[in-house]
């Protein structure tokens, strides 16, 4: 799991960017695709990093509305990408899923015992939490960050949403090392045809 930024040089994880990536694609170009959302390992390992406890193993409609999220965020970020607005409908669902976890603020001691920390909660529990947290990270990426670095990999074969942290906002693909070097070589060997 890739989803992060940074902020003033420290890393910032985004919960939306993890779950927009369970749509994998095989960035080598076999054209192999899963929905990780299906696999029970990689959503355990997903909820253990996040700090989400599912109530229950989700059943046939919880799996359809996470999907939906999913694809809903999905044409946000496009959209994004494109220097387009998002359709509303897609904005709309997203108000709708920051709808189910109603919170508000309270403060608390901190851990150290040194003061105080103000923190967010909500009395929403279960799928609906869920949800509504994954739909608070993408808002909150959306209004608290440049959306000019919210990227889609340049890999036709990759499709990953990320970050960009270059100075320059001129980052192409999600790792220079996998697409990014993939993508050279085929440029390459596409000059070399056109060569010979």
């Amino acid at each position: 799991m890739r989803g992060h930024a940074t902020n003033g040089g420290a890393v910032v994880e985004w919960l939306c960017i993890d779950f927009l990536n369970s749509d994998w694609r095989d960035w080598r170009g076999s054209g192999k695709r899963e929905n990780r959302l299906d696999k029970q390992e990689w959503l355990e390992n997903f909820f253990h990093q996040w700090k989400l406890t599912p109530p229950a193993p989700a059943d046939e409609q919880v799996r359809l509305s996470l999907l939906r999220l999913r694809e809903q965020m999905r044409r946000i970020v496009e959209a994004v990408v494109s220097g387009e607005a998002a359709p509303q409908e897609d904005v709309d669902a997203l108000n709708h899923a920051l709808a189910l976890v109603p919170s508000c603020m309270r403060v608390a001691e901190d851990k150290e015992g040194q003061g105080y920390r103000l923190e967010q909660i909500s009395k929403a529990e279960g799928w609906a939490l869920i949800q509504g947290r994954i739909a608070e990270s993408f808002a909150q990426l959306l209004t608290s960050q440049d959306v000019r670095r919210i990227k889609i990999c340049h890999n036709d074969d990759c499709k990953w949403v990320f970050f960009d942290e270059s100075r320059n906002r001129v980052r192409r693909w999600c790792d220079d090392k996998m697409c990014g070097n993939l993508m050279k070589v085929r440029r390459f060997r596409e000059r070399q045809k056109e060569k010979g």
